[in-house]
């Protein structure tokens, strides 16, 4: 109780937030998407530093810890949607720093919605060169303006393999949020010491997450993975635009 004094939150609602964080890291340790859209719109209702500096800095053991336990499974061809993410993230935040992150975020939603859309009705994406490079950008930007870079690759690689689908977005990610989202935010100045402290009580839920995940991957079946790929993308996409029109 002390410490969640000490760093300003109420030891209930640290308590509530480590929970969120928990059930948000095994549902991505499980389908490959999740964590962000579970636990940022309740974060930053208990405390704003917690999005996105704190829950930035407590993803990288959720990410590197999948992609080293389905290493053998990484389709070692998403390296070279590394730097259209980079393009993706540069464009995103040169847009919002022009015209704001009102209007721009509105057409992520409804871009992420229409491809859920698309997928569900039956177009069929493959995890082409072109479609890569298409989803990386949109990756980076998504991520930049609107906190939800996971959907546009996890759509690219629904019909993959689960175990392919997770480790890759894994190795995706990891190499997104270190070499691109954890400097930006630092240079930016959106990210502290206080973030960091906070940071600290949700690694522990971050690492729990990822530990379920082990025996919830056991009991999931291969063609529900999908599914929920789909639903988690297009939630995500909804909340987005509720937040950007409410």
């Amino acid at each position: 109780m002390l410490a969640a004094q000490i760093v300003g939150v109420d030891a209930g609602l640290m308590v509530l937030a480590m929970v969120i964080v928990l059930i948000g890291a095994a549902t991505q340790a499980s389908i490959g998407v999740g964590l962000g859209l579970m636990a940022a719109p309740t974060l930053s209702l208990i405390d704003p530093a917690f999005i996105p500096g704190a829950l930035t800095l407590s993803i990288p053991p959720l990410v590197v810890g999948m992609a080293w336990r389905e290493r053998a499974h990484i389709d070692s061809t998403i390296y070279r949607a590394v730097p259209a993410r980079f393009v993706g993230s540069i464009a995103g935040a040169a847009l919002v720093a022009s015209q704001g992150d009102e209007a721009v975020t509105i057409v992520v939603g409804l871009a992420v919605l229409l491809a859920v859309v698309a997928s569900v009705t039956g177009l069929h994406v493959r995890p082409t060169l072109r479609n890569q490079l298409i989803a990386g950008t949109g990756s980076g930007f998504a991520g930049t303006v609107a906190g939800v870079g996971g959907p546009p690759m996890a759509i690219t690689y629904q019909h993959s393999d689960p175990r392919v689908l997770r480790a890759t977005l894994a190795v995706f990610n990891t190499i997104g949020l270190i070499c691109f989202t954890l400097p930006s935010l630092v240079i930016a100045g959106v990210t502290g010491w206080r973030e960091v402290q906070l940071a600290c009580f949700l690694i522990p839920s971050v690492v729990a997450g990822f530990s379920v995940g082990k025996y919830t991957i056991a009991k999931l079946p291969p063609e529900r993975v999908r599914p929920f790929v789909l639903v988690v993308c297009a939630a995500s996409a909804v909340l987005v635009l509720a937040k950007s029109l409410a």
